[in-house]
């Protein structure tokens, strides 16, 4: 055998054949239809080499190229072929060059070609896979241990590296440092989740005393009854001078500073250990998206020169949307004016203009984070695809009306056949005979064959070629009874691939509306909060948190209703049956409990949401005071038994 090959591409048919050519000539071929599925065969099997597409669902083809290259061991060094159904501009080049692609091939490829490049690449593997075998065979003083990802603050800014991590899933520990300071960010699936720093200003009591909440006299207390081995927020809580909440509060605060402090630094070294936990770190706090850190950070504490500097150079670049859709898709939390500008770029404005205007600084750090976190990309007027000037075009070498006719004619019809099914193409139903499918072949043939433009340019025959080569892939897949019926399966996996994209769209849809409902929910608007709860619930009925934060919103509604009471306690129950792991919905059960005269239900209900959740302040507050209504019962009891 000649190796292992993995195909990666959304059009199954294509799959199919390259798999059928790389098998005769002595290949074991796998496939992978999306980038996520595409990373599962690749970790599960081992492949010599992989032919990545670039245009990929669920995850792009350059996301799974930093995917694997992020990998430990030589298998990170796996030669992947990469395929592109366009043009790719410089930029794709720069990028496909910097992850290690082996070549940067464009569809159609004719199949010897493509075999060629793919025995190469295997020849390499083997060559490569030699010399790690020797040397794993050396004695452990002379192997040269894996090198972590790292480098250098100046070549990729903070944000850049966040961004980068995020799109790697990364799991472990960032490590940071600039002269004596030092930082460690624990890092899970790419979010941000905990940090840690060995600056005496960022400790707990000098945070507290910068944000008013201490004096420096409570600081220095406090830190005298530290040395017995106490934590500092116990001291300040037993001294009541902060309630456990405010510290609850103050060290989700700590966290965010000790974060975004590392956005101020302008140089510095960073290296990222996998799979690592830094011990006695903060939790950063409120679940919000890489992307938004990353906004907060650029726009709060991102020095003006490292903007400076990005942008100097780039000022007549265009500004697109990012072309891969895990990015493009990313939450953040924008200005109203800032979210118009992003949702209105089509490719057309220049960085100089839309800065143009801005005196506050506001919109070029924006712009900025949009940029770092692959919302936005920036392109020369060539990379974007955007038509040269008059004179240029002027300049063009000029075709016959016939010839652009042509050229004309067979793109709309290779752009309609990408999107057809083997039916469609040759016109026929599932139930037609071999004579029909074969009489079909044979008149869109007559149509279209390469031979029929033989004395055209080059460009007219490849989009001929490319043509022909959809009817006769249809023609030989459905005259064939067996394939025709595995074509008829993998349609019907298609169509129910289409119909849980459709559930995921729904359930995309129906987050977003839950989130409108919780921002109002926070601010009182319990009308708005129950229709944006309703319509998630409708979207997404198996979501236990809908159900339960309907079902309290409901309550809020008609605090009276009795009926409505009941029906607000069942969404919750639903909602405790859906998600038991949540501490939301312990902690609105118990409040429906004690509003329906049940003290004892409730105090179960507020007890499980701390045990699930130890910060969950609410439900500390609620224990807090049934307690103390426990001990003046208690009190008052005893009084009476005194008379």
């Amino acid at each position: 055998m000649n190796g292992t090959v993995l195909c990666v591409d959304d059009d199954r048919s294509l799959c199919q054949i390259l798999a059928r050519a790389l098998s005769e000539e002595g290949y074991e071929v796998h496939t992978a239809f999306d980038g996520d599925e595409a990373l599962a065969v690749f970790q599960e099997t081992a492949v010599d080499v992989v032919l990545l597409d670039l245009i990929l669902p669920r995850r792009d083809g350059f996301a799974v190229m930093e995917a694997i290259r992020a990998l430990d061991g030589p298998v990170a060094a796996t030669p992947i072929i990469v395929l592109t159904g366009c043009t790719p501009t410089p930029a794709y080049r720069d990028r496909a060059a910097a992850l290690g692609a082996a070549a940067l091939l464009t569809k159609p490829v004719p199949l010897a070609k493509l075999v060629e490049v793919v025995a190469s690449a295997a020849e390499t593997a083997k060559h490569e896979s030699a010399v790690a075998v020797e040397v794993a065979e050396r004695p452990p003083s002379v192997r040269r241990p894996s090198g972590a990802p790292q480098g250098s603050l100046e070549r990729v800014p903070f944000p850049m590296l966040l961004h980068h991590l995020h799109g790697l899933r990364a799991n472990g520990v960032l490590h940071l440092a600039s002269g004596k300071k030092r930082k460690w960010i624990q890092l899970r699936d790419g979010h941000p989740v905990a940090v840690r720093s060995n600056l005496i200003n960022e400790c707990l009591g000098h945070y507290l005393v910068r944000a008013g909440s201490i004096e420096q006299a409570d600081l220095d207390e406090s830190r005298e009854q530290m040395r017995c081995g106490r934590l500092q927020g116990e001291i300040l809580v037993a001294m009541e001078i902060l309630s456990e909440e405010e510290i609850a509060l103050a060290l989700r605060a700590q966290a965010d500073e000790k974060l975004f402090e590392v956005f101020a630094w302008k140089q510095g070294d960073f290296r990222f250990e996998k799979n690592a936990v830094v011990s006695r770190a903060n939790k950063i706090g409120a679940r919000r998206s890489p992307a938004s850190l990353i906004l907060l950070g650029v726009r709060n504490r991102l020095s003006e020169e490292i903007i400076a500097d990005f942008f100097r150079s780039r000022m007549d670049c265009l500004v697109v949307p990012g072309d891969s859709p895990y990015y493009r898709f990313q939450e953040i939390d924008l200005a109203p004016e800032h979210e118009t500008l992003l949702r209105d770029l089509d490719g057309a404005r220049r960085v100089a203009e839309i800065i143009a205007d801005d005196s506050d600084q506001s919109l070029i750090r924006t712009l900025y984070a949009l940029v770092a976190t692959g919302l936005l990309e920036l392109k020369r007027e060539a990379e974007a695809g955007v038509p040269p000037a008059a004179p240029q075009r002027a300049a063009r070498t000029t075709v016959t009306t016939k010839e652009e006719a042509e050229r004309t004619s067979l793109t709309a019809m290779a752009k309609g056949f990408s999107a057809q099914t083997h039916f469609e193409i040759l016109g026929i139903g599932p139930g037609s005979s071999e004579s029909e499918i074969h009489q079909a072949f044979v008149t869109r043939a007559e149509d279209s064959h390469p031979d029929l433009y033989a004395d055209s340019s080059d460009a007219v025959r490849e989009v001929a070629e490319e043509v022909f080569a959809h009817i006769s892939r249809a023609y030989e897949t459905l005259r064939d009874g067996r394939s025709r019926s595995l074509y008829m399966l993998d349609m019907r996996r298609d169509e129910r691939a289409a119909e849980q994209a459709e559930r995921g769209q729904r359930a995309l849809e129906a987050a977003s509306q839950f989130q409108r409902g919780e921002v109002q929910l926070a601010s009182r608007a319990y009308e708005d909060a129950l229709v944006n709860f309703g319509r998630a619930l409708e979207l997404n009925p198996d979501e236990g948190d809908y159900h339960t934060h309907y079902g309290w919103t409901l309550y809020l509604c008609h605090p009276s209703d009795s009926t409505i009471l009941e029906e607000a306690m069942e969404h919750v129950r639903r909602g405790l049956k859906l998600a038991s792991h949540a501490d939301r919905a312990y902690l609105y059960m118990g409040r429906l409990f004690r509003a329906i005269g049940k003290p004892a239900a409730a105090e179960r209900m507020f007890t499980r949401a701390v045990q699930i959740e130890p910060d969950c302040v609410e439900a500390l507050r609620e224990l807090r005071l049934i307690n103390l209504r426990r001990e003046r019962s208690k009190g008052l009891i005893r009084r009476m038994l005194r008379r």
